[in-house]
């Protein structure tokens, strides 16, 4: 009777520590991963432009695309205005009428 009542404490001390480590474990890796020179270099690649290549609000609004000027085309299920050269809507994925 002694045994399974130790048992029993011991798994549910097991049961409430465990969690916790297992916790600070992962706060402790995703703290190392995040100061990795590789992050740091993938962090500086995000932040330069490529020139000559249009921002998101340019495709979004009609912009230059490929030095071209590009239309907007109005979906005709949602009415979201997307490029003109998309094929199919980006929120509700109806094919565009070209």
């Amino acid at each position: 009777m002694d045994f399974v009542i130790a048992f029993r404490l011991l798994v549910a001390a097991f049961c409430i520590v465990a969690p916790s480590l297992l916790f600070i474990g992962f706060v402790r890796v995703l703290d190392r991963m995040r100061d990795d020179d590789l992050v740091n270099r993938v962090m500086e690649r995000m932040d330069e432009q490529p020139t000559g290549a249009p921002g998101p609000a340019a495709v979004l609004t009609g912009g230059v695309v490929d030095g071209e000027e590009s239309e907007l085309v109005a979906c005709s299920s949602c009415g979201l205005p997307n490029p003109g050269y998309a094929g199919y809507c980006g929120n509700c994925l109806t094919k565009l009428d070209s």
